[in-house]
This record gives structure tokens, sequence and C-alpha cells, in this order.
């Protein structure tokens, strides 16, 4: 058995709609607040680029891989997590429809426009407004898009301007972003190098392997955050409720990131394999003395509040 003071440094990849939010909950209670970042450019444009260095958990919300090789950091057990392409494109569309509804300010008028017939879209009709596809195949293009992030760190102009901060956030790209097999491509490389490759449909699973991965202990109940209210049983596929010619135009919206989702599904499968043919042998000391504190304060606190209750 091998133990740690502390897990490995960590970086986890928060490819939209994928539960990331959920899991990102989970891994920031096992470090140190001072230790743990959120990467989007609202907090980039707070930070020097050299300050990256300094962290030991990466929340990179929806950032591509060139953001990680700027923490000049090559210790970092990177993990993920992604959904069936057809499940994660209509809790994408649904997500726009009530975000956009409620903060439009947060996002740019050329945005808006360009996703107007997703807005107003019934998706019990037809899906075939080109529009579609800016909240399709999402999962090739966070896991396999180069692009340039500097401009939205501390000093650059783009971060002193209020439009940095106004959604979607486009740094100047290193490659062409339309081209889907390189995106797949890129993709699949950077998932191939992954300490854990994670599946929403297999949720608590992924959140062994992580756990495994990282020494942690398993938690007993899974946070869940950001859920879209329209969900209802977690179990219950959005494509049993949609027609299939709705269906079949979605799968044809998410070619790619369709072929990447069978790989990872592959790479999730073998790292399940071998978590199971395994004794389980690394635990982290600190995670599980700072979960132990934090359940002390809050029993102390609770009996604090009902002593001056009695009191009173």
């Amino acid at each position: 058995m091998k133990l740690l003071l502390e897990p490995p440094s960590t970086y986890f990849v928060h490819v939209p709609k994928t539960g990331g939010l959920s899991l990102a909950a989970f891994l920031e209670g096992r470090f140190r607040p001072s230790e743990t970042v959120t990467i989007m450019p609202p907090t980039m444009r707070e930070m020097e680029v050299a300050d990256l260095r300094g962290f030991r958990l990466y929340h990179s919300m929806h950032q591509g891989r060139t953001l990680l090789e700027m923490t000049g950091r090559h210790d970092l057990a990177c993990i993920t997590m992604v959904r069936d392409p057809v499940e994660r494109s209509v809790s994408q569309i649904l997500y726009l429809q009530r975000v956009v509804a409620r903060e439009p300010e947060t996002f740019t008028p050329e945005y808006l426009d360009a996703v107007r017939p997703v807005l107003d879209a019934d998706l019990g009709e037809r899906i075939d407004d080109a529009a579609f596809a800016l909240a399709c195949d999402r999962q090739i293009r966070t896991l396999g898009i180069r692009e340039d992030y500097t401009p939205f760190f501390k000093g650059s102009p783009d971060a002193a301007s209020g439009r940095s901060v106004l959604r979607p956030y486009d740094p100047p790209p290193l490659m062409d972003v339309g081209d889907a097999d390189r995106l797949l491509a890129n993709a699949r490389s950077w998932l191939r190098e992954m300490a854990v490759v994670g599946i929403q449909e297999r949720y608590r699973d992924s959140v062994l392997l992580v756990c495994d991965a990282l020494g942690l202990a398993a938690p007993k109940v899974l946070p869940r955050r950001n859920v879209n209210p329209g969900k209802g049983d977690v179990e219950r596929r959005y494509r049993d409720r949609l027609s299939p010619r709705v269906v079949a135009q979605l799968e044809e919206l998410t070619e790619h990131d369709r072929r990447l989702y069978a790989f990872a599904r592959e790479l999730f499968d073998e790292q399940w394999a071998a978590f199971l043919a395994r004794p389980k042998r690394i635990y982290s000391i600190g995670p599980r003395l700072r979960l132990a504190a934090g359940a002390a304060r809050d029993v102390l606190h609770r009996a604090g509040r009902l002593v001056r209750g009695r009191s009173a």
C-alpha cells in the first residue's frame, strides 16, 4: 500500500454539459482552496500567465489543450468527462434557451443573432437550421481545438476590455476551427494521454476511476450541479423523448462527436477493467483529514447553535 500526503496535481478538462460542475465540486473539496483555480476568461484577466504554474487543481472550463501547455507543467494528471453526443447536444440547446433568456447581456450580440433559431426552437420540430451546429460537436472542439489564450490574461488589451468577458469566449485560433477531422484527431490524441476518461452515462464508475487515480476516498453521495430543470429522471435519455426524425438530425450534426465518444468508451472500458483487476492501493491522507475536520466543525457549529437556542 502506498500512502500519499496529498493527491497528485490534477488538470480537469471540463467539456460543456457532461456533468463537469458536479465533478469539479467533488474535486475542489479534496484540495485546499488556495491550491485550486477555475480557468476561464473572466478569471484569466485577473492573473498573469506565469501565475498558472502555482496551483494543484486546475478546472479548465471549456478551454482547449493549449491552455494546459501554458501552465508549463508536465506533472499534471489530466482527467475529463464525455457524454453521448445526442444527449449532450440536447442538454446544450436547453441550457442555451434557459441562460440566454436569463442573462442575454453576458453574450456577444453576434452570438445572440447566430443562435436565434436555437433559442426559439421546439425540439419536437425540425432542427436542420445551421445554427444548431453551434450546439453540436462541442466535444471535439473543446478537446481538439488549438487556440491562443494569451489575449485573455492580465495586461493584454483584450483582458482590459469588457468584451473579453462576454460569451462565447473566442480566443484567436491556431488552426482551422472548421476542420472537423483535425479536431477529432487532436481530441483522440489528448484522450489517449489522460489519466482518466470518464463517461457521463457511467458517472459513478467514472468518479471511482478518478478517486483511484488520485488516491481519494470515494464519496457516499455524488454532487449534482447545473442540471437542466426539465431533466427529471437522470436515467431517462433525452433521445427517448424526441421523434426519430429529430434524433436522426442530431446524429448527423454530431457525426464527429459520436466517433470521439466511441473512442472514449473504448478507453473507459480499458481503464475500468484495469481498475477491477488490481487491488486498491493508493491513499491520500490530506483530503481525508480536511474532510474529517470539516465534518467536526459542522458538528460543533450545530451544537453551538443548539446551546445558544436553549439559553435564549
